[in-house]
């Protein structure tokens, strides 16, 4: 029997016969595949935090682009040793009736075969005859992934405007105004001010994240800055077209990260800005933009929507691409660090930050032809983003001496950055980025709600 695609493997709730087969086509999907993290651990409900394993941008078969169907998403993530998983497609949540044409044969006999003649229903197309399949909604299969303390999935979906928008844990679809005044910035606000108005009225956990800001050269450091209640962003997307690094003229992710950083908290009410790390995933069958590549590392003592999100919103995770942290903690003044070091791998930590006072003055970032680059970050001093201590040490710590906006953590390891999949090599390596900290006597509470 030929072995079935990883991404295929699901679990159900089938009469015995039909689990045996089941069992076959786990043994089979998984053979010869590169080792996976294996499937999340079951933990008691107890007061004490953990990290859980997340990703926070997930693209299916419900939308235009993604390849799978939801639900194998949701099994090769779980057995991957992710904790939760967002689906956030392109302007649509995974609830109410969608019908969509099988892509090919091949993927509707698959279908068939793992989840049973009860569970896919069909019908065809009157205006091609293809068979169309019925998507099941989040509600429906939730039920065969979620496990307390071990595994959760989370609504959300993608907004396009101008830039896109993910937005996390919506029970409604948000709409966004592309004739907003302010062009591609005013929309973004818009998207961002909607989410915010909807977790208001609607008492849920819920909020904005601005994805991929170098795709196409979308968004720049200083949109980030003006929209204020814009709090976080993704500094490591998995897409091929992110361009984190940013090029020889245009400025990194990182980059951004620290300009926009800079620029709020050289203001007394500026809003702190996180950085997470996300797949982006659309491609399950193989492709350019498969999953496992970058995620978040969250630290909370449940495992459910509320409080996963409320520990994002303190700040309290870090973002990585395979480096994976026992400890990274603030005291008295003090941020330190422990990596979980793997076999014959050196890591370097730097320590990043801005100082108080720092010349905020900037001239139009200019291309190879010396001409002035159309909506690029403009270019600042080097003062902004500052390395002010480096370790090679597993353990690390730095001591704030008073003067620092911000300080945050960046480690690079020398292991390739590998694709889970193929496992070829991304061409960068794998690195992970906590968040921004502050001396909490030189910040009010509502600076990091």
């Amino acid at each position: 029997m030929k072995a079935q695609s990883p991404y295929l493997a699901h679990s159900t709730t089938c009469c015995p016969h039909v689990w045996i087969w089941v069992i076959v086509l786990f043994s089979l999907a998984f053979a010869g595949l590169p080792a996976s993290a294996g499937e999340p651990a079951s933990s008691p409900v107890t007061d004490t935090p953990r990290w859980w394993r997340g990703n926070l941008h997930t693209h299916t078969f419900w939308s235009s682009d993604g390849d799978a169907f939801p639900e194998s998403i949701a099994q090769w993530y779980k057995d991957h040793g992710y904790n939760f998983l967002a689906f956030t497609d392109h302007g649509i949540l995974l609830q109410g009736e969608q019908w969509k044409n099988f892509p090919n044969q091949q993927a509707r006999t698959e279908y068939r075969k793992l989840f049973g003649d009860e569970w896919v229903q069909t019908r065809t197309n009157n205006h091609d005859g293809r068979i169309q399949v019925r998507l099941r909604t989040l509600e429906e299969f939730r039920p065969m992934f979620e496990e307390p303390q071990k595994f959760l999935l989370i609504m959300g979906n993608e907004i396009s405007a101008g830039g896109h928008v993910v937005a996390l844990n919506q029970d409604v679809l948000l709409v966004p105004d592309r004739a907003a005044p302010g062009g591609r910035y005013g929309s973004i606000r818009d998207v961002v001010n909607k989410v915010d108005a909807c977790r208001a009225s609607s008492g849920r956990s819920m909020f904005a994240i601005l994805a991929h800001p170098n795709y196409t050269w979308a968004v720049s450091a200083e949109m980030m800055i003006d929209i204020e209640t814009l709090r976080f962003f993704e500094v490591y997307n998995g897409h091929p077209r992110g361009n984190n690094d940013g090029d020889a003229h245009r400025a990194s992710t990182d980059r951004m990260w620290d300009i926009v950083l800079a620029s709020r908290l050289s203001n007394k009410n500026g809003k702190l800005l996180y950085g997470v790390a996300a797949d982006d995933a659309h491609n399950y069958h193989g492709g350019s933009c498969g999953p496992g590549r970058g995620w978040v590392m969250v630290n909370s003592a449940q495992l459910t929507p509320e409080a996963i999100l409320d520990a994002l919103e303190q700040g309290d995770f870090y973002a990585t691409t395979g480096v994976m942290l026992r400890k990274m903690s603030q005291s008295s003044g003090t941020i330190r660090v422990e990596i979980a070091p793997q076999e014959g791998v050196q890591y370097i930590t730097e320590y990043v930050g801005t100082r108080r006072g720092v010349d905020l003055a900037n001239t139009p970032t200019l291309g190879a032809d010396g001409q002035k680059i159309p909506n690029a970050t403009r270019t600042y001093s080097r003062s902004i983003g500052d390395v002010l201590f480096r370790s090679t040490n597993a353990c690390s710590r730095y001591t704030f001496s008073g003067d620092e906006l911000y300080v945050r953590v960046r480690i690079t390891s020398s292991a390739d950055h590998v694709d889970p999949v193929t496992a070829q090599s991304l061409g960068d390596k794998q690195r992970a980025w906590g968040q921004p900290m502050v001396l909490s006597e030189h910040r009010s509470p509502n600076n990091k709600e």
